[in-house]
């Protein structure tokens, strides 16, 4: 479990993540590196409030395969393995991300490479945003300074709810791709 770093989503901050989005009208969203699903259950339209009908699809990639039954049972499609090694994202009208706090960084730069016109919101390790010595963290601080933004949520997964507590602070980030 750990070689993947999986840590699931608290409900709490799943919730503030989809609040993020500035456009509601969701059409098509991914998932990347999905578990069990948690990031995707906290999706807005249960409450009736932005859909009444069918619900936009929520696709997924997970590269522990032991999890996809999960998420197909919860109505996900699972659209790939490995995020990083994924296909065209131009479909997607919104990404919405949880990835591997390690390489965080790439993850949100693959998405960034992928999405034709639209939004991404991610949760990544704050000292991605804060120490970026590398070039993919550098990157990633350039385009968050020009289409997004991001603030620092700190004990976000040490919280009661949180399936596997870490006291890592992470930056919430959020930004419109077109």
């Amino acid at each position: 479990m750990d070689d993947l770093q999986f840590y699931p989503t608290p409900k709490e901050l799943a919730l503030r993540a989809w609040s993020l989005f500035k456009n509601k009208h969701f059409t098509r969203v991914l998932e990347p590196s999905a578990g069990n699903g948690d990031l995707a259950d906290a999706h807005p339209w249960d409450n009736g409030r932005y859909y009444r009908g069918s619900h936009p699809v929520i696709d997924c990639c997970e590269i522990d395969v032991t999890k996809h039954a999960t998420l197909r049972d919860k109505g996900y499609q699972v659209v790939g393995l490995d995020f990083l090694l994924f296909g065209n994202a131009a479909i997607y009208s919104h990404i919405l991300l949880n990835p591997p706090f390690a390489n965080g960084a790439a993850h949100v730069l693959k998405a960034y490479e992928s999405m034709w016109d639209g939004e991404i919101v991610a949760i990544i390790n704050a000292d991605t945003i804060r120490n970026p010595f590398s070039r993919d963290r550098q990157m990633l601080v350039s385009l968050v300074e020009q289409f997004g933004s991001y603030e620092i949520i700190e004990g976000a997964f040490a919280v009661p709810d949180a399936e596997r507590k870490t006291d890592v602070d992470v930056a919430l980030k959020s930004e419109v791709m077109m």
